[in-house]
């Protein structure tokens, strides 16, 4: 059992195609939790904005001694204070609260015989209601508005970083296939050099050739030889950054790409039948204008004058004793009531004058920034289309002309060994055979990074 589950892993680590690279990345890069976490912090600010509806509890309990003169009432006078509070405001705006509050006086040589001390409390219901700028909830709306639409771009803007960063790292398992694919082809270049080489030798030492073919063909190998050792290298950069990505360690054996650069990735079919298809970037112009114009509203918001209803009842309860005081605290036969009008307003000044001109203005710049974005994006999904469709029948041409040279190079190292050709045409056609062998590898890296790119759109209906 230990056998097979040994081999299943020598097998898995052998190979690895472009889904499993991505979901590896996808659990092992920190970079791309990051982006989790943030989303998730954002969400977090934005439930954070209520924290100023939560209830409120209030406490406190203190002492006093006076001695100070002059003094009416007694030569000592101590204080014992004791209360408890808890408000809350709603999202209408309205504010209430209760309270309950104790107070115990004890004096020592009073003026008066007999006047030792007293005590005297209440129990109150408070409200204060905004009439004007938190009038039924609408400074709250304006604020949960202007949170809600932040948290909207603060998303969609880590979802584009996310989905760059994704695209980033399935370029480089591209690159990094091209690299193996190359490397093979480099190989068979010079293998096919060396046979070429051997050939020429022993037309030379059979009169039938000149020495300077030879040399063009030696120099032919020696060129294949420094492109061999050039497609080590990159393969060994390509493989440094494939580890970088699934935070291999430098000893760690890295799975070979095994991905087929001709069948196509799902992007595109995930758009399938989709309408208004933006690019992220330019959408999310418009987010931040919206969120710029809310914050200028808030900005405006907070420098009105604001009036408010303020009202209060409270019980009232006296006595000599504390204890008795206290079971009195509940009676309503003396109550104390206050009702009243609060107004304030922030008088004109530069300064004020100064950051509603600044909000007013950031707002009408993001706006503007908008619309460029919208014009400039319009046609965005239409010319990536056009791209790729491009790309796809280059791919198609490249790839005809490399088997043709393919073939060519073939025919003529037939056409040499025969003695029908000279040197010159061999080296050619292995060359430019070569040179399409390249460009055909390169094209086809470079569709499969536009289809990668397909992930920097989506359908607006996704982020409304």
């Amino acid at each position: 059992m230990k056998l097979i589950a040994l081999l299943l892993f020598s097998f898995s680590a052998q190979a690895m195609t472009i889904e499993e690279y991505m979901k590896a990345v996808s659990e092992r890069n920190k970079l791309l939790e990051s982006y989790k976490i943030s989303v998730e912090a954002s969400k977090d600010l934005q439930v954070a904005g209520d924290l100023e509806l939560s209830p409120q509890l209030t406490a406190g309990y203190s002492l006093a001694s006076d001695k100070s003169l002059p003094s009416a009432v007694a030569d000592k006078r101590d204080q014992t204070t004791a209360n408890i509070g808890l408000s809350k405001k709603f999202s209408t705006g309205t504010t209430l609260g209760v309270s309950a509050e104790t107070y115990k006086y004890d004096f020592e040589q009073p003026v008066v015989a007999g006047n030792n001390g007293y005590s005297r409390g209440g129990i109150g219901v408070s409200l204060q209601q905004s009439l004007w700028r938190d009038f039924f909830g609408a400074g709250t709306q304006l604020r949960r508005e202007r949170q809600a639409a932040l948290n909207k771009l603060e998303t969609l803007s880590l979802e584009l970083q996310k989905r760059q960063k994704m695209i980033e790292f399935e370029s480089d398992y591209w690159d990094y296939l091209v690299a193996q694919e190359d490397l093979k082809l480099k190989r068979a270049n010079l293998d096919r050099a060396k046979k070429l080489e051997s050939w020429t030798s022993t037309r030379v030492s059979n009169g039938i050739s000149e020495r300077a073919e030879l040399l063009q063909v030696r120099a032919l190998y020696s060129n294949r030889e420094m492109q061999l050792q050039n497609a080590i290298e990159e393969l060994q950069a390509r493989e440094i950054k494939m580890r970088e990505n699934l935070n291999y360690e430098s000893n760690q054996a890295l799975p070979e790409a095994t991905s087929s650069l001709t069948e196509a990735r799902p992007f595109f079919s995930q758009l399938a039948n989709q309408e208004n298809i933006v690019r992220i970037d330019t959408y999310l112009s418009t987010l931040e204008a919206e969120v710029t114009k809310k914050a200028a509203e808030s900005t405006v918001d907070s420098l009105r004058p604001d009036l408010s209803l303020v009202g209060r009842y409270s019980t009232s309860s006296y006595a000599l004793e504390h204890s008795e005081m206290q079971s009195n605290l509940t009676k309503t036969d003396r109550p104390v009531t206050y009702v009243g009008l609060s107004f304030s307003w922030l008088f004109g000044s530069d300064a004020k004058s100064a950051q509603l001109a600044a909000a007013r203005k950031q707002a009408i710049a993001a706006q503007y920034r908008a619309e460029q974005s919208k014009l400039s994006g319009e046609n965005a999904w239409q010319e990536h289309l056009r791209k790729y469709e491009l790309a796809k029948k280059n791919v198609l041409t490249l790839e005809k002309i490399a088997q043709l040279q393919r073939d060519r190079s073939r025919e003529e190292q037939v056409r040499f060994s025969k003695g029908r050709t000279i040197t010159l045409n061999v080296v050619d056609a292995e060359t430019e055979s070569a040179e399409s062998e390249v460009n055909y590898l390169r094209a086809r890296s470079g569709l499969k990074k536009l289809e990668a790119s397909t992930q920097l759109f989506l359908p607006i209906q996704q982020t409304e």
